[in-house]
């Protein structure tokens, strides 16, 4: 089987999510030939800005807007906007994207947004391959929804049913969970993992993690965490951010061991299984990953839209907490680790809902369904 993963960069969690299909067909399905596209690679610059910038300053810039627009979305009254968008991407692009399907003749195409699910669906002529659907958070608005997807793999129970209510027949919607990593679903042990990082197992170890986007006030909430009285090892990881990463390299400088600042790195998942505490915020691929590595996690200022409804799940099941804000964090962080019956129940019930191999049973059941 042929199988092609489309993503569009809008936030980096549906390229890591198509990036995870393509990595487990690679490593664990010889049969499959697997390859990987963002869609809007096939654009030009400025509607990259538009569609995919804009999101990214939205959330940083006005998350109120964006959670507006997120809420008119689940209320079917976006579709001229995504119509337009799709007119838009057809004009720009859809002939450059329609000669690389034609190229690598899919037998399936697997999407992780709604952009290149409906423009296939749309434009690939005389007919589309079978074009299958993975929803990136724990809740769905109405433009995911082309009644012509074959499938849709979806993260909950509850997300499942909210596709059920667009009009999708339930055969055709699988809860499968979010696709992420396969070293995710490798867990090393813990004390193998902390020797490799040179941790003492005696303290707590916390991680933070800046995030793509929205991450605001990371530097104060360094600080009020590295502020609470209790022994412990804080990792901060800042992505590809260099600028934050030296400003926190300049803030925690007196910390010592206490605290290590990390750019992009390749072994977060490491980071995880090590961590008593995961301080993140609550995208769906980065919530995931933690949920596999059964850590706890306290949510920071979830940006309004999809992931204040990460947000909301994580807190019915009992894996995180929120901080309403920077001013806050601190408290959340010494309830926690001072309680360590707590942290106990929050790291089963984060197991408990945890599917770190939702790659390889989307693959699995493409290849089901293409029988």
């Amino acid at each position: 089987m042929r199988l092609l993963a489309l993503s569009a960069g809008t936030g980096a969690g549906h390229n890591r999510a198509a990036e995870a299909i393509d990595a487990c067909a690679r490593e664990g399905f010889p049969d499959v030939a697997s390859e990987w596209v963002d869609s809007l690679d096939y654009t030009n610059r400025v509607f990259q800005t538009l569609y995919g910038d804009s999101y990214i300053w939205m959330v940083n810039h006005s998350p109120a807007l964006w959670g507006i627009l997120y809420d008119a979305m689940g209320k079917k009254i976006q579709r001229p906007t995504l119509d337009r968008a799709i007119k838009t991407y057809d004009r720009l692009a859809y002939r450059k994207l329609k000669k690389h399907i034609d190229t690598f003749a899919p037998d399936a195409v697997v999407c992780t947004h709604f952009l290149p699910t409906n423009v296939v669906l749309a434009r690939v002529r005389p007919k589309p391959p079978p074009v299958f659907v993975v929803v990136t958070d724990f809740d769905v608005h109405s433009a995911w929804i082309n009644p012509g997807a074959a499938a849709y793999f979806v993260a909950s129970d509850e997300v499942k049913h909210q596709v059920e209510r667009y009009g999708i027949p339930a055969e055709r919607v699988v809860v499968t969970g979010i696709p992420i990593l396969p070293r995710f679903g490798v867990r090393r042990g813990r004390d193998a993992v902390l020797r490799d990082l040179k941790l003492t197992p005696k303290a707590p170890v916390v991680l933070m993690i800046s995030g793509g986007a929205g991450m605001a006030s990371l530097e104060e909430a360094v600080e009020r965490v590295l502020a609470v009285p209790q022994d412990m090892h804080l990792l901060v990881v800042c992505g590809k951010n260099e600028k934050l990463k030296k400003r926190v390299e300049t803030l925690t400088k007196g910390a010592g061991e206490r605290a290590r600042v990390y750019g992009f790195v390749t072994n977060v998942h490491d980071m995880m299984e090590a961590a008593d505490l995961v301080i993140t915020k609550a995208g769906g691929l980065t919530v995931s990953e933690a949920l596999s590595r059964g850590a706890p996690m306290v949510i920071y200022m979830p940006i309004p839209g999809q992931e204040e409804r990460n947000t909301d799940y994580l807190l019915e099941r009992g894996a995180a907490v929120k901080a309403q804000g920077v001013s806050t964090i601190d408290f959340k962080v010494k309830e926690l680790l001072s309680d360590s019956g707590r942290l106990a129940r929050m790291r089963k019930a984060a197991e408990a809902i945890a599917r770190p191999h939702a790659a390889r049973d989307v693959i699995r059941l493409i290849q089901q369904r293409m029988k």
